[in-house]
Formats: structure tokens, sequence, C-alpha cells
């Protein structure tokens, strides 16, 4: 296998946005890695083979939402995917609160058929269920945000 071949080095300029609720992707991860922006901020990124056209997509998980519930579902290589937009959150000065669903199958499979694992960011107002989540995936999602995310979520910075 050629450095080519591995998924890391793969370019894929077919990314998905995630704009209006209810969008949604389903996949089979390919690969999971780290996406470096500009400022030096770090989110996980996927690049995955989307279920209806077989073609490859990429999800940057930019969103601190979309960044937790996936911290917390800890998707690999050859787990299936669906990411869907739930809600959008008006905030203060313009901004926007993306909330997200996350289902992962382990190894793959259908998670519209009642996937092993689901994750779902809840809005502030509203309260989870009792069980939380992992504390360490927490504080590690937690510790990756930025100065201005904290201060959204209302964190201490």
């Amino acid at each position: 296998m050629s450095i080519w071949d591995d998924p890391d080095m793969k370019v894929n300029d077919n990314f998905i946005k995630f704009e209006h609720v209810g969008d949604t992707i389903t996949g089979d991860i390919i690969t999971v890695r780290p996406h470096r922006f500009d400022d030096g901020s770090v989110a996980p990124q996927l690049l995955l083979t989307d279920v209806t056209d077989g073609d490859e997509k990429t999800v940057t998980a930019g969103q601190v939402r979309l960044k937790a519930a996936l911290a917390q579902e800890r998707p690999e290589a050859g787990d299936r995917i669906t990411i869907t937009l739930t809600q959008i959150e008006k905030r203060s000065g313009g901004k926007e609160l993306k909330h997200f669903e996350v289902k992962v199958v382990r190894g793959g499979g259908d998670p519209q058929a009642g996937g092993q694992t689901a994750a779902q960011s809840t809005p502030p107002q509203q309260s989870a269920a009792p069980a939380g989540p992992d504390p360490q995936a927490l504080a590690a999602a937690v510790a990756n945000l930025s100065d201005e995310q904290k201060r959204a979520l209302g964190l201490p910075v």
C-alpha cells in the first residue's frame, strides 16, 4: 500500500454543511482525524462514505455541540454514523448555537434501525436524562473549547 492510499492523506472537497434544521448525513467512517483551523483551534474531522450515493464526504466538527457529541460517542473508522442538525438556537450578538443528534453503530450497520449508541446535544434550558456523559470525555471536550465557545456556553474562561 502506498502512502497515497492512507485515508489521512486523502483530499476531499466534498464538505458537509449543516445549515437547516433536519440536515443530515449517514455514512461509514473511513477515518477520524484532527483538523487544525487557521486560528490554531482543533476539531475532529470525519472522512466518510455517504450511504445514499457512495461519495466520500468530509464532516468537520467546528460547532461546539457537534464536537461535544462526537467526543461523547467516540466514533472510529469502520463505524456507521448519522449526524442530524436538530435545532438552531439564536444567541446574543447575532450568533447561533447549533444542536445535533449523533447516532453511531459500531462496526457499521444502520443507525436509523436502532443504533447501539446515540448522543443528542440538549439546549441549555432543557434537562437531559439523569444518566450523564462520561466525565473524562466531557472534560476532554471542554478542554478543547476556545474561550469564545466557553463563554457562549456560560463556562468559566
